[in-house]
């Protein structure tokens, strides 16, 4: 892909916490009125809420956890499942402390997927870093009470600690699920589970749900694009580097949409609305969404390399047809994200029309819906509905094509 006149200066961020926290708590207004439920009595209603779900405990010791941790194949914890926001040194030095201090540390929770095969529910953060620290992958910094052992890895502690912190345990809630395929009248369970289990501090938000319940072709479609050089650039998130999944920069860790998996919710609701329109969908965006991710999970590696052509042949002409700076109204300093749903949308039900031998008199149309105070509102997405969005892919049409 040719990414001439790259923009520059990707270093401000475009989207504060709040801003985006916005966007997901948004996700719920999208709606398309529905029939008036069968009404249930409190019996029935009780009857058909309670999670099939079989409870067992475990207690790992360290030495025992770290072999399970090294055999994915029994203790999940692939890459695909890890939140952006990771513990720094400190905060992970500082669960090794307690640890040697002997302080109570909360279980974490497992879901047994197979007989003795499982995948991390909560306490994902404290197992991967003791993991890490007992392969020696980082040391000991922060440290309130051992502060003699500030600066040591490990196999650098004095044996009697070594074996001490070896013999130390961790409690694993284990549950079991009878039933984790739900159709439209059930209740998911495992994202239920995911959605209230998680206690390690920050809540995982709606993405960060998807990319943990979904691992597939199609979610490795999400992150790579939304790491690719031209969607960075749009979006001013610092550019992909070969050692990023070891050595994160700072810049990039602390970037709102990236660590939030904002970016690559922006990916998913283009699918998501394009297929919404498509097929004449109902529900709210968050649950469209959802459906999404469940329709494209069994999706062949071909039927993804497919849909992220799309992507990206929608994203560059976009891209070079609105002078580098696509999604921007006038007058405003950072691409909009009905503007982008819209335009992306549109494109892509007019994959044979060529808009940049128009590229003049699209800015023109564009501006003048700008200025024009309906249009404006539709383009701003200040309606929320499926109707809404419609109109706006409309009018984005209109944009394009005149």
């Amino acid at each position: 892909m040719s990414e001439t006149n790259r923009i520059e200066d990707k270093t401000p961020q475009l989207y504060d916490e709040e801003e985006v926290q916005e966007w997901f708590e948004s996700q719920e207004e999208i709606t398309q009125p529905k029939s008036a439920p069968t009404e249930l009595s409190i019996e029935e209603k009780y009857a058909r809420t309670q999670l099939r779900i079989v409870r067992t405990t475990m207690d790992f010791s360290l030495h025992n956890l770290r072999q399970s941790l090294d055999d994915s194949s029994y203790i999940n914890l692939s890459p695909t499942y890890q939140r952006r926001h990771r513990w720094d040194i400190k905060k992970r030095s500082q669960l090794i402390e307690s640890f040697l201090m002997n302080i109570p540390i909360p279980p974490i929770f497992l879901f047994e997927n197979d007989y003795n095969r499982y995948e991390v529910m909560d306490g994902r953060q404290r197992l991967q870093s003791i993991k890490d620290f007992l392969n020696n992958l980082f040391a000991l910094r922060g440290l309130d009470f051992w502060k003699e052992l500030e600066g040591l890895r490990f196999k650098e502690l004095p044996s009697t600690i070594q074996r001490g912190l070896l013999r130390r345990t961790l409690s694993a809630v284990v549950l079991l699920a009878e039933t984790t395929q739900p159709d439209d009248s059930e209740i998911d369970v495992r994202m239920i589970l995911f959605k209230r289990l998680n206690t390690g501090g920050i809540q995982l938000n709606p993405q960060e749900l998807r990319n943990a319940l979904y691992p597939c072709p199609f979610n490795d479609l999400l992150i790579s694009v939304s790491r690719s050089d031209l969607f960075c650039d749009i979006w001013r998130i610092p550019r992909y580097t070969p050692d990023e999944e070891d050595s994160p920069q700072r810049e990039l860790t602390q970037n709102t949409l990236y660590k939030s998996m904002a970016d690559c919710e922006l990916v998913l609701r283009f699918f998501a609305i394009r297929e919404t329109l498509e097929l004449d969908l109902k529900g709210s965006l968050r649950r469209l969404m959802d459906q999404c991710m469940i329709r494209h999970f069994k999706d062949t590696e071909d039927e993804v390399r497919k849909l992220k052509q799309l992507y990206q042949f929608c994203l560059e002409k976009l891209y070079r047809t609105f002078d580098n700076q696509p999604f921007m109204l006038p007058k405003m300093s950072r691409p909009s994200r009905p503007l982008y749903d819209a335009l992306m949308v549109a494109m892509s039900r007019n994959q044979e029309y060529d808009p940049l031998p128009s590229k003049t008199n699209i800015l023109k149309r564009l501006r003048a819906a700008a200025n024009d105070p309906e249009k404006y509102e539709i383009l701003v997405g200040r309606g929320n509905t499926i109707e809404a969005v419609k109109e706006r892919v409309t009018l984005a049409e209109w944009i394009l094509l005149g």
